[in-house]
């Protein structure tokens, strides 16, 4: 069975530890990256089913993240992780599927997930060309 793949990028080691964990626990392929750079080379470098980005980085922050996944591969589902709830409408404006406050539990992340997932399999569906035999 394939592992989907996620790319998890935040500057704080402690967080990128205690997610990677739960996620790798979890049954995904974690690729944790501490900055927004890394984030964009690793993008530029593999597929990744989900994006899951701090927002306050030095440097090149989760706005810029979410906006390169976004170009780099728009099908991409991506989570915003942030302190600053006052941020989520700026970050839906920039298409960012889901949006998580800290401090959260991590059972909540992983609901977000799979409901990217689920939008993402009924994208697919919806964008499939119709099977010519159920014609």
């Amino acid at each position: 069975m394939i592992q989907p793949s996620v790319l998890l990028v935040d500057d704080d080691s402690a967080i990128l530890a205690v997610f990677s964990w739960r996620l790798t626990a979890g049954h995904f392929s974690v690729t944790a990256v501490s900055s927004g750079r890394d984030a964009i080379s690793a993008l530029q470098d593999a597929q990744y089913d989900i994006v899951i980005t701090d927002l306050t980085m030095e440097g090149i922050d989760g706005f810029e993240v979410l906006t390169a996944v976004k170009k780099i591969a728009p099908l991409t589902p991506v989570i915003i992780i942030s302190g600053h709830a006052e941020s989520a409408m700026d970050a839906y404006r920039l298409g960012a599927d889901d949006f998580l406050v800290k401090p959260f539990d991590i059972e909540e992340l992983s609901f977000k997930i799979r409901n990217c997932f689920e939008n993402l399999n009924l994208q697919h569906l919806l964008m499939r060309p119709p099977d010519l035999e159920e014609v």
